[in-house]
């Protein structure tokens, strides 16, 4: 399902009216059936008080369409139209006067005051209110509207398209302004990305879309795709019969200094869990004594002096030659942010011309060294949290949040690699401009070590067969969803070491579609 701004959302209204002769009527009749359709599963309508505020827009018109498929469920419906009704659309003008003809209980109101007892007596509300144009804060007798939509959360709240108030790109409320906090949201042809980012995941409760009869193929031309579990599913490769473990790749990982051995270990372990047919973790000797045996699968070896603390430049030649074993490298968690350590991430990324990982401190390196990734030999994805892409970027974290999608995919395109920004969504970018947002995961993973594990999970997925960018997205998506198996059980607490070893129950019941236990 693709993630559209609010230009795109209209574009893709033109483009199938103009291109598939799909009249805005019929768009209206499939968006408003789809509210009440969508929803029969979650609620029952017959003999519900149901409460539709409709605007003067397109949002309004959905509305009346959907008062008429309310009321043949057997809803009792009132419907509160305020606004200036010169500017509705022919097509709202029409769907009015059906309602109208069918003697449904329909309010003119001009103030809050006369909506206020059909809102508090309602057992449902239907938000039709604003749509997707909005482009500033809402104020006056709107404003109050919502304040009383949102003053009871005993009442079933509905938003049609878009919670009235949002700002259906960013996900925002304008300052000084309020926004419908709904408990389902049912977007038309399009998910907005503004649903998708936060604080817009807060308003819009859960989210249903409807393709409202736009052709799939319209969509073909939209960049940004909201991650959906069974095209993850396509993804993972089957281990035939004659699988052995030289067939599921062979992964390197860099990583680890003196006192940060665990980084090394959580990326080892999220690299075997995820399937990788061998994993070996090259460090430093320091480091190599603390990791040896802690888990009999990885292969621990070391490089270098056995008095250094962390990787030098000197190191390179050694590393990279151990590297050529490899099918993929991973490098940077817990290497250390030494100017000699910045040297060898700088050799390593300058002379590698295969896949590489790179995480942690070496992004790091990757401002402090001014590196290119455009003018090096490899394939590269980068796995930032928010603190590292601002760094790297010279952005502030606060404007790399407003603006997470589409900086991500700047960064990818500039810089021809595949980024994975973590956060909440995780946004994964590909340097053809396409990019997916992630629909797993919970605030649990809030917590050391997660991000370490997911680079090994991503390097793991490579080297079972999946294309770069294919590993990167799957990963991310395999990672949240072991995550989300562990919030079924506490909320907080849970540790990366355990979600890696919930990764092989995620991926069985990703590939199988066993879904009993997230629903």
């Amino acid at each position: 399902m693709i993630l559209t701004t609010t230009e795109e959302s209209r574009k893709l209204d033109r483009k199938a009216m103009e291109e598939y002769g799909l009249p805005e009527a019929v768009l209206m009749e499939n968006a408003g059936r789809s509210v009440i359709e969508l929803m029969k599963k979650r609620l029952s309508w017959k003999g519900k008080l149901v409460t539709i505020v409709c605007g003067t827009g397109n949002n309004g018109g959905d509305g009346f369409v959907a008062a008429r498929y309310a009321e043949n469920e057997g809803a009792l419906v009132t419907v509160l139209i305020i606004g200036n009704e010169e500017h509705m659309s022919e097509s709202s003008k029409m769907y009015l006067q059906v309602i109208e003809k069918m003697g449904m209980h329909i309010l003119h109101i001009k103030t809050a005051k006369e909506a206020e007892y059909d809102i508090e007596k309602a057992d449902i509300i239907i938000d039709a209110l604003i749509g997707t144009g909005l482009t500033k804060g809402v104020t006056g007798e709107k404003a109050d509207i919502i304040w009383q939509i949102n003053a009871d959360d005993r009442k079933t709240v509905i938003s049609v398209d878009i919670p009235s108030g949002m700002n259906a790109d960013t996900g925002e409320c304008p300052i000084d302004s309020d926004c419908v906090r709904a408990d389902y949201t049912i977007a038309l042809g399009s998910i907005k990305r503004g649903e998708m980012l936060w604080p817009g995941t807060f308003e819009t409760g859960e989210v249903l879309c409807s393709p409202i009869g736009i052709p799939d193929r319209a969509r073909s031309e939209f960049p940004v795709n909201l991650v959906e579990e069974e095209e993850i599913a396509r993804m993972f490769p089957c281990r035939l019969p004659i699988a052995h473990k030289g067939t599921n790749g062979f992964i390197g990982i860099f990583a680890g200094s003196a006192g940060m051995e665990g980084a090394a270990l959580l990326s080892g372990q999220g690299a075997l869990y995820a399937g990788a047919g061998k994993v070996a973790i090259v460090t430093i000797e320091k480091a190599a004594k603390v990791l040896a045996c802690q888990i009999p699968e990885l292969m621990v070896s070391s490089i270098g002096k056995p008095e250094q603390d962390h990787f030098t430049g000197d190191n390179a030649e050694e590393a990279l030659e151990k590297a050529k074993a490899y099918d993929i490298i991973a490098i940077g968690p817990g290497l250390s942010r030494s100017p000699e350590t910045m040297d060898f991430v700088e050799k390593m990324v300058k002379s590698w011309d295969k896949p590489m990982v790179i995480d942690a401190d070496a992004i790091f390196a990757l401002k402090e060294r001014n590196i290119e990734l455009k003018d090096c030999p490899g394939f590269y994805i980068l796995t930032p949290h928010v603190g590292e892409f601002a760094h790297l970027t010279g952005l502030s974290a606060g404007k790399v949040e407003e603006r997470r999608i589409d900086e991500a995919i700047r960064y990818a395109v500039n810089h021809h690699a595949a980024l994975v920004l973590k956060g909440a969504p995780t946004v994964s970018a590909m340097p053809d401009g396409w990019a997916f947002v992630n629909t797993s995961g919970n605030p649990g993973m809030a917590t050391g070590g997660m991000g370490d594990t997911l680079t090994g999970i991503i390097a793991a997925l490579y080297g079972q067969g999946m294309k770069l960018w294919e590993a990167a997205v799957a990963g991310v998506y395999l990672h949240g969803y072991a995550g989300d198996l562990l919030w079924m059980k506490t909320e907080a607490g849970y540790r990366a070491s355990e979600l890696a070893e919930m990764i092989p129950a995620a991926r069985e019941k990703i590939c199988n579609h066993d879904l009993e236990g997230k629903e």
